[in-house]
């Protein structure tokens, strides 16, 4: 959905608040992967729109504690209240009821309710007035949400012109093209010049919606002047729907014009609450138990770590030759693994000789592998069971470091916390050893086979930044969005439902050429897009149809349109595209690198202040003193001396300096140097 697409990409992950109000939603399904994403959701605004049901398990949205779904079309309320007890933190529940047994039914079976349509569950008079302040600040904060998600965007033009063609087609004229630009040049210049002037935001937002009511004025005018001329029945009809329409808008412009904005006085008592409110919610309780918490992790790292150099030792004197004391198979295979992690990962206390031997751990950990698998159980991870953990290390990993950022303590580099991850699955370090091994081993399996893997093995060597794997899932969600357009555009008289079906048959198994050409060029300018549309060619099918049965003329028909049609996996279609931003990415950040990796001389992926300054002077992009102290305080604000290869991709992107052609990211000017 392209409201919390446009959250995602402006705010990040790290939002509370989501407004989704009379955003015309008829289903929840494909929103709760997306929702997921949002790790500190406390509130859901889900009001006005066209739910009918909930998906029957909303354990994903685990973090949200107030939803709104009321003013919805919901047709059963049991199966509602069912999928609402999914929700572990639900504690404030807006939704409209149509008497009080309803309201009842709910509070018996959702037992953790304390805020029932602003009303508190079994409680009394005491606090209203506090609860009154909360609900408006709530209420404000909706608004203000729901105004930054006013826009007037390239989508809104392509949805009122495909509405405007089947008006068009229904009329069966062609006469009104050059009306119909001129009519949208028109409206687009006067909002143009209205954005430039200087106007509060209540009147830019005002001054975009009218645009919007105008552009589709442009349809309705359209079919009105047809049934002008065509049923003076239905024309009357219209005619007076529309001008009540007009007349509604005209009033509620009015009323929105002669607002007065909020006062500076009262913005700085509620942002002066608001600040109050945060301080009070500090908890040193948790935060003292959170920091016991990381130091018998660290205690626990550092153990298994010093254990770990004692068999990698153990491995460098077996590949010189001596190997008449060769320890039992299971120290062999804690020694391969170790010796793997030593060579691409784990290199925090990796000596001199470790480095100079890698080449032959590496030869040596296949056949050792082989000669000792009946006698330790390593486990050999299907593509799906290795992507499950994976996303389980991601969702670990995020919630650690919002942990680190309210502790104040520095954030784990991803092969950090993949160990830490499994020390706090598993505990024993021979289950610790045995999963890591299976994890490398799959990894070196599947990362030719799926680019999801790659990537994660790329950011555990610290060759990619961690945040790159949220641009792969836009990518993914881009291109499924595209072809959604492209079955619209091709075939307009079909049905939601059948454009869904479509899309679906397409992403589970084959496209057309014609719709894959479409996407490459809509994504990528001309030299990428021929780069990939070669790339393809090799990957085309020709579907073989050999029917059984005498066919209909009808079908007979359709076999002969679609027989030289190419066809092409989509699977493989987006494989190609994934891999091809990888690579693009990684060319992006090549110089980077190799710069990071001359600093980070232990290879650990982390460097410290010292080295972060050698960092930015071979870089060489124009940062003085000033500049390279708002990047500590920004990377390390608390001068814990560990800086990670993620969190300077992460502000090298963010952070811009002058260039040739105006103010560059940091990244893009050093990849052009």
């Amino acid at each position: 959905m392209e409201a919390l697409q446009q959250i995602l990409k402006t705010q990040g992950t790290n939002v509370t608040i989501i407004d989704l109000e009379f955003k015309s939603i008829e289903s929840l399904e494909e929103l709760l992967p997306q929702l997921a994403n949002f790790s500190n959701l406390k509130e859901l605004n889900l009001h006005g729109n066209r739910l009918s049901y909930l998906p029957d398990d909303l354990s994903l949205l685990d973090t949200v504690e107030v939803l709104d779904i009321s003013n919805n079309i919901f047709s059963d309320l049991g199966q509602v209240v069912d999928a609402l007890s999914t929700m572990p933190n639900l504690i404030h529940l807006e939704i409209t009821l149509s008497s009080k047994e309803e309201e009842q039914y709910i509070l018996e079976c959702l037992t953790n309710l304390q805020i029932l349509n602003s009303q508190k569950v079994n409680g009394d008079q005491e606090g209203g007035d506090e609860t009154l302040e909360q609900q408006s600040e709530q209420q404000s904060e909706r608004s203000m949400s729901a105004v930054q998600d006013i826009t007037l965007q390239q989508y809104d033009l392509e949805q009122m012109a495909i509405l405007y063609d089947s008006i068009r087609e229904y009329k069966k004229e062609d006469q009104e093209d050059k009306q119909f630009d001129q009519q949208i040049r028109a409206i687009m210049l006067d909002l143009q010049s209205k954005l430039k002037q200087n106007n509060p935001d209540h009147l830019t937002n005002l001054n975009i919606l009218t645009a919007k009511f105008n552009l589709y004025e442009i349809c309705f005018k359209s079919i009105i002047k047809y049934f002008k001329a065509n049923d003076k029945k239905l024309d009357a009809i219209i005619t007076k729907i529309h001008d009540m329409h007009l007349q509604i808008f005209n009033d509620m412009s009015n009323v929105i014009s002669n607002v007065k904005p909020q006062s500076k006085n009262t913005s700085q008592i509620i942002e002066n609450k608001k600040q109050v409110n945060q301080q009070q919610q500090g908890d040193k309780t948790v935060e003292n138990r959170l920091r016991l918490e990381l130091s018998e992790l660290q205690q626990q790292n550092a153990e298994l770590e010093k254990e770990n150099k004692r068999y990698i030792d153990l491995l460098i004197k077996h590949s010189k030759g001596d190997r008449s004391s060769i320890p039992n198979s299971e120290h062999v295979i804690k020694q391969q693994n170790d010796s793997y992690q030593s060579q691409n990962y784990s290199k925090n206390h990796q000596s001199s000789s470790i480095q100079q031997n890698n080449t032959i751990f590496q030869s040596k950990q296949s056949q050792n592998l082989n000669s000792v698998p009946q006698q330790v159980n390593v486990r050999h991870l299907t593509l799906k069971q290795l992507k499950d953990v994976i996303n389980e290390i991601y969702e670990s990993k995020q919630k650690f470091d919002q942990k680190c950022a309210d502790s104040k303590l520095p954030r784990e580099t991803m092969e950090q916390h993949m160990y830490t991850f499994l020390n706090q699955k598993y505990g024993l370090k021979s289950l610790i050893i045995e999963w890591a091994t299976s994890i490398i081993n799959a990894l070196k399996k599947y990362s030719a086979e799926d680019n999801d893997v790659a990537v994660f093995g790329k950011i555990l060597r610290n060759e990619c930044d961690e945040e790159f794997r949220f641009v792969q899932t836009q990518v993914k969600n881009t291109m499924q969005e595209l072809l959604k357009m492209y079955l619209r555009g091709k075939f307009p008289l079909k049905h939601q439902a059948e454009i869904k079906e479509m899309l679906n048959q397409r992403i589970n198994g084959q496209l057309y050429e014609e719709e894959a050409v479409d996407i490459i060029k809509y994504m990528y300018n001309q030299e990428d897009s021929e780069l990939l549309l070669n790339k393809l060619k090799s990957y085309y099918i020709v579907p073989s149809k050999n029917p059984d049965r005498r066919l209909t003329r009808e079908e007979q028909l359709s076999l002969l349109q679609e027989k030289d049609k190419y066809k092409l996996e989509y699977s493989v279609f987006q494989k190609i595209i994934l891999d091809f931003q990888l690579k693009s990415h990684e060319k992006y950040l090549k110089k980077f690198i190799l710069t990071f990796k001359q600093m980070d001389t232990d290879a650990n992926g982390i460097i410290d202040e010292n080295e972060f300054r050698n960092l930015i002077d071979i870089l060489n992009f124009g940062a003085g003193d000033l500049d390279i102290q708002k990047y500590l305080n920004i990377i390390d604000p608390y001068s814990h001396q560990q800086i990670t290869f993620s969190q300077c991709v992460t502000l090298f992107s963010s952070e811009s300096v002058p260039g040739s052609n105006g103010q560059l990211q940091i990244l893009q000017k050093i990849s052009e140097q």
